[in-house]
């Protein structure tokens, strides 16, 4: 049995009407710009809007039914702004549905590649210069204080750690037996926790979110993209998705961007403690959010990881 909350997907509009909604939502500024689909959108519905005068934006609009994430994203875009954190830059918005039936944002489009299409064209000189860049990003990132709910790192941790534990076992992707040694792996690390600093986080640093592009010397980082799940957390937790995704993929990549990182303060006590237990939940986290969003290919990755890691404990 597959919990109810994976399947509530939208609709994808129509390609007229993501036309007179940006003219709407824009005054003017997108009328008549051409809209073509945008295939590499995941988490969203994506259309690439062309305007009169060659400019060029990426329509996104919600693929799941609530729009909760987005909204957040509105906010947030004001803060990477004045932090010069790399992103595109929003420029339209409609989370109040009145000009279509899903909230949607335009930002501006980027046209580099997302570091995942990218692959084995990525030298190990190339590595070192993207991975220097990106750690400035994310460390840009992570000095943003950001506290959006009253609730404790902690107890949101615990809920969302256990629930995934939860997701993970109906999905068959554990069994009851490796339920007790992952729950008794996390309380007997769960006290270091306590006490730790929410700052702004990514919570989704894949490759696909990260934008390169080829310059004279070779692969350059460009930007970070769809911050709509960013929230306030330990940011380690980013740190883990990148080892678990980026960092796997391009090895090179890993020294120099922990050079460029350096040590960010506070982050709280505990750091070895706190990095074991996020390395074990990304792959938790992602095998109920890749079914969520249709991604088999994803999640089999995330299901090799949870399996490498049983195998080693």
């Amino acid at each position: 049995m597959v919990p109810p909350m994976l399947g509530a997907l939208t609709v994808p509009p129509a390609e007229d009407d993501v036309a007179r909604a940006a003219a709407r939502v824009s005054d003017g500024a997108l009328r008549d710009a051409t809209v073509a689909r945008w295939p590499r959108a995941h988490d969203h519905h994506g259309y690439l809007l062309t305007a009169r005068d060659g400019c060029e934006y990426l329509f996104k609009a919600a693929r799941m039914r609530h729009a909760g994430r987005m909204r957040r994203y509105v906010h947030v875009a004001g803060m990477l702004k004045e932090s010069g954190v790399p992103h595109p830059a929003l420029r339209w918005y409609d989370m109040d549905k009145d000009t279509l039936a899903v909230p949607y944002l335009i930002q501006d489009f980027l046209r580099g590649q997302d570091l995942g299409s990218v692959g084995t064209e990525l030298s190990f000189t190339d590595q070192h210069r993207v991975g220097t860049k990106l750690a400035a990003a994310f460390r840009a990132l992570h000095q943003i204080e950001y506290i959006d709910t009253p609730t404790s790192w902690a107890t949101e941790f615990d809920d969302r750690f256990r629930t995934r534990v939860a997701e993970c076992f109906v999905l068959d992707a554990i069994d009851k037996a490796a339920v007790e040694r992952i729950v008794g792996y996390y309380d007997a690390r769960r006290g270091a926790l306590a006490e730790v600093p929410r700052r702004l986080s990514h919570d989704d640093p894949s490759a696909e979110n990260i934008i390169v592009e080829r310059g004279a010397d070779g692969w350059q980082f460009v930007a970070l993209v769809d911050f709509e799940r960013a929230r306030g957390r330990d940011p380690l937790l980013d740190l883990a998705r990148l080892r678990a995704t980026t960092f796997a993929a391009w090895p090179a990549m890993a020294g120099p961007f922990n050079a460029a990182y350096g040590v960010l303060e506070p982050y709280g006590p505990d750091l070895r403690a706190r990095a074991e237990l996020y390395d074990l939940y990304v792959p938790l986290a992602a095998i109920a959010h890749f079914r969520e969003n249709e991604r088999p290919d994803r999640e089999e990755e995330a299901r090799a990881r949870l399996r490498e890691w049983i195998g080693r404990s």
